[in-house]
């Protein structure tokens, strides 16, 4: 494409965009970001998704969706290894999108991180899994309890509520990088309840 003599280049031609917005493969997509996650554009998404859902009168089932999404988009915001630091904050860049059919929702999230992140991440993924909705809320009051360094980022319940409030069983995906590096995608079902 040439503009003021230049010559651009785009990823996708126009009609690749066409044929991506009208095959129905984003028809379900309420919401959908890759970039930079820093706190303002978290805020703005997450107004976005509540408008989004503002139609849904299954008020039980869109603030679990929400807390989910938030919690995904803030571990993206917290843990990327893709950062750049933008008005003085370092912030993590990541992708993150909504689903919504007919009786469920899907929230998916994906980023990089370091292997030894990932390795942490799939043995508490592994570990929550295991264990049923009480073992889910006995070991979050335990976490509460536990006092937390002044380095960490979160009192450690950020999957812990993922797991509890999902209605299947955490997935977490991984395709491996070079030089050290992980993209993880979680993938998270959320059956919409009356």
């Amino acid at each position: 494409m040439a503009f003021n003599n230049r010559e651009y280049e785009f990823f996708m031609s126009d009609s690749d965009l066409f044929s991506l917005y009208s095959s129905g493969g984003l028809e379900k997509t309420i919401l959908m970001f890759k970039g930079l996650l820093t706190q303002d554009i978290l805020v703005v998404l997450a107004e976005m998704l509540a408008n989004n859902l503002s139609t849904d009168p299954r008020q039980k089932t869109t603030k679990k969706m929400f807390s989910i999404f938030v919690e995904l988009a803030q571990n993206i915001h917290r843990y990327s290894s893709e950062r750049i630091v933008t008005d003085g904050i370092d912030v993590g860049a990541g992708i993150i999108l909504v689903n919504e059919f007919h009786d469920y929702y899907t929230i998916i999230s994906g980023n990089i991180v370091e292997n030894d992140v990932y390795q942490g991440l799939k043995a508490k993924i592994d570990m929550l899994n295991q264990l049923d909705k009480q073992g889910l809320k006995d070991l979050r009051k335990e976490r509460l309890k536990q006092k937390r360094e002044s380095s960490d980022k979160g009192a450690g319940v950020g999957l812990i509520d993922i797991a509890r409030k999902a209605s299947k069983k955490i997935d977490l995906k991984a395709k491996y990088l070079e030089n050290g590096k992980t993209f993880i995608s979680f993938y998270i079902l959320l059956e919409r309840s009356i």
